[in-house]
């Protein structure tokens, strides 16, 4: 989903499946650096009483698209929904995938990418999903296949620094950061009547987007607070997301130029 755009203009350009399969197969044989692959990946969960379910999927779709706009090396795949978010299962319309079904259909569909001559790039948007798609790019890597992920808002940290009163406590889940982004990206899904107030109670280690915390413990997040929200989602504003969605696209376009360039060599036919 985008902001001010034609979303079928769009996917004309830099849609993976708006093309033919001999539109594909000529296009994987094209240029001297292989065709990137962007698979956007996400989830569909909970994000408090404020935020829709699909905010981290809609999100990581547009940063894909927006970042392939007139980009000929670059096709945006359509996206996989739903990943690992077991975490937020207590609050209604959570749907999750384990982490082994997640790890193996990124594994399967990024192997088929290559096998037809793609450099498969997953550009992701739920923080819950970063350690198993690393796993599954070292599977991939285990069988002799290059690919690559990131997700777009760990590019974006000094940004949201800059833009939100408290990158540091206020960014987390349904908070400052994902709330600034919808109200740019997709504004009439915010229930802005419904931003709760507050912050996250004192919780160790550190839940916030950014804390980088040396210890990981699984935790349910009802159990950070009963809202599920991490973060002062009370600090968005309209501005702040449209400043870090385009950064999110300038950066995520930069990474993945940077992955073609260095990654992308055509194997010997």
């Amino acid at each position: 989903m985008t902001s001010s755009r034609d979303d079928a203009t769009i996917k004309h350009t830099t849609g993976f499946a708006f093309m033919t399969s001999p539109d594909a197969k000529a296009l994987s044989k094209s240029g001297r650096k292989r065709q990137v692959a962007i698979l956007p990946v996400g989830a569909v969960e909970q994000h408090g009483p404020h935020l829709p379910l699909g905010v981290d999927i809609w999100l990581a779709h547009a940063v894909a698209l927006a970042t392939a706009e007139g980009e000929e090396g670059m096709r945006v795949c359509e996206p996989l929904a739903y990943g690992s978010s077991h975490h937020h299962r207590a609050f209604a319309g959570t749907m999750s995938l384990s982490p082994d079904t997640f790890i193996a259909v990124l594994v399967d569909l990024c192997t088929c990418l290559s096998e037809d001559g793609f450099l498969p790039v997953i550009l992701n948007g739920h923080g819950g999903n970063r350690a198993a798609m690393q796993v599954a790019i070292t599977k991939l890597g285990q069988r002799g296949i290059t690919s690559a992920g990131f997700s777009y808002f760990d590019l974006i940290a000094d940004i949201a620094a800059e833009v939100l009163p408290d990158a540091a406590g206020g960014t987390g889940h349904a908070c400052a950061l994902e709330t600034s982004l919808m109200m740019h990206v997709v504004p009439a899904s915010v229930r802005e009547p419904l931003i709760p107030e507050g912050t996250t109670p004192p919780s160790w280690p550190d839940p916030h987007l950014f804390a980088g915390s040396a210890v990981t413990v699984w935790r349910p997040f009802e159990t950070i607070r009963d809202n599920g929200v991490i973060g002062t989602p009370s600090e968005a504003s309209r501005q702040a997301g449209e400043t870090l969605f385009a950064a999110a696209v300038e950066r995520s376009r930069a990474t993945i130029l940077r992955i073609q360039k260095d990654y992308g060599q055509r194997r010997p036919s």
